[in-house]
């Protein structure tokens, strides 16, 4: 049985992402901060207490897994919607190096990673009102660690795929993903659930491989290929 190292199990997507995981077969191994906080209960899921900032827990979690699974944020909402002077977290960045590390020495290769649209190459890509509350709020330095990240996974000789969604809903339902690049996704929404599909699905389908695609949603009987791609 294949075995992901999920990061980030105790948020709102990563709770989804090991949901599907174990639906669809997987093993998940989840390095938490705070195990009593996980409540799903599994014979394949394995729970180890630690800090993707620690490179000892990375590579103690990383034993024995195939993928690597990442939807860590760089700060929580409160303070990252906040115009109070915060230190950078660099807790992407860190993570990242440190996974980096872990994984090429066990041989690991494949990994997905959560980003966002209006990081990095993308910043073009997202609405105007989105910039701006980057620009004047923390979140400029949730996107600087986005951008941290996702320029040493492109050093990185892995097998990577860096996933950015727009903005996310917890919308029960799936609507028609829509896989696109260099453009502003329309309508600017998706739900959590479509982007925990995604990020699973991901890990053995090559066509995402060295990609940072942008991510939204359309209802079932509105959807149309954007650049030549669209999924269910």
């Amino acid at each position: 049985m294949l075995r992901i190292l999920l990061y980030g199990a105790t948020g709102r997507t990563g709770g989804l992402i090991l949901n599907d995981a174990l639906q669809q077969g997987y093993a998940v191994t989840a390095l938490v901060r705070s195990p009593e906080k996980l409540t799903v209960q599994d014979d394949h899921l394995a729970v180890i207490k630690g800090l993707p900032t620690n490179l000892a827990d990375v590579r103690q979690a990383m034993v024995g897994c195939d993928f690597v699974i990442s939807t860590l944020s760089a700060l929580p909402e409160s303070e990252a919607f906040s115009f109070r002077r915060v230190a950078a977290p660099h807790t992407l960045e860190t993570t990242m190096r440190h996974t980096i590390t872990a994984m090429e020495e066990l041989g690991i290769r494949r990994i997905v990673t959560l980003s966002s649209i209006g990081v990095a190459d993308s910043w073009p890509y997202a609405p105007w009102y989105m910039r701006l509350a980057i620009k004047l709020t923390n979140f400029k330095l949730t996107f600087a660690d986005h951008a941290a990240q996702e320029g040493l996974l492109r050093q990185s000789d892995l097998a990577w795929t860096i996933v950015r969604p727009v903005a996310l809903n917890d919308n029960e339902q799936r609507g028609e993903l829509v896989v696109s690049y260099q453009t502003t996704p329309s309508p600017f929404r998706m739900s959590r659930r479509q982007l925990a599909k995604f990020m699973v699905d991901c890990l053995r389908d090559d066509r995402y491989v060295g990609k940072a695609p942008l991510l939204s949603e359309r209802p079932a009987e509105n959807v149309h290929r954007i650049n030549g791609d669209a999924l269910g």
